[in-house]
């Protein structure tokens, strides 16, 4: 048994997932407002050590303060600054890393208040085994954001139950895209929904088996 996963990202009309082009915001208030509102819908929120260190979210939620989901960070060799945003913000942190993560920027982590450190795989987590855990907390439903290789490796060994993905309408011409390298395999998806907010739509879809 493993969480159900749900994919989040946003993207411009030209595949690019850059958040700020030149000063302006990528994404709108409503596309915000929908983003914590779908956090605070589930038990955890996942993000991978790239998007810590690129974009140095705070991951926060609108949510009943029972309803606060964990926080899980996905960090092999534990290179995430301890004076990240996620770590110093309110609620449960779980910190994943590998059997070579260093012991002595794991003793220092130890010292941060609601984190946890979970050690999975030798040299990258082990995300069969991660999930096995997740589930047993119990974790049942899990967001996961980013675009990096955490998100491609999610694909890649099956883990996405759904998405959903905004589309921006700008062309960006620049910057990182959503899959910056290509999937290992065709992802076939249904489409389950389309909403509107002005100018953007967010598609929802399911991943077919």
């Amino acid at each position: 048994m493993r969480p159900r996963v749900i994919f989040n990202s946003a993207m411009s009309l030209d595949g690019r997932v850059k958040k700020r082009e030149e000063g302006v915001d990528f994404l709108s208030r409503l596309d915000r407002y929908r983003t914590h509102e779908l956090r605070g819908s589930v038990d955890a929120i996942m993000v991978d050590i790239e998007t810590i260190l690129d974009e140095d979210p705070e991951l926060g939620v609108r949510a009943p303060e029972e309803r606060e989901p964990y926080r899980i960070i996905i960090d092999s060799k534990a290179e995430i600054r301890e004076e990240a945003k996620i770590l110093c913000g309110d609620g449960h942190k779980i910190l994943v890393v590998s059997k070579d993560a260093p012991r002595k920027k794991l003793d220092k982590l130890k010292k941060i208040e609601d984190l946890e450190i979970i050690t999975c795989g030798e040299f990258a987590v082990n995300l069969s085994e991660l999930m096995d855990r997740l589930y047993n907390i119990p974790i049942r439903r899990m967001l996961l954001e980013g675009s990096g290789s955490l998100v491609r490796r999610m694909f890649n060994e099956d883990y996405i139950d759904e998405l959903y993905i905004m589309i921006v309408p700008t062309l960006i011409g620049r910057g990182p895209e959503l899959f910056e390298k290509n999937l290992d395999r065709e992802i076939k998806l249904d489409l389950d929904g389309i909403f509107q907010y002005g100018d953007q739509v967010v598609l929802h879809y399911l991943v077919r088996r």
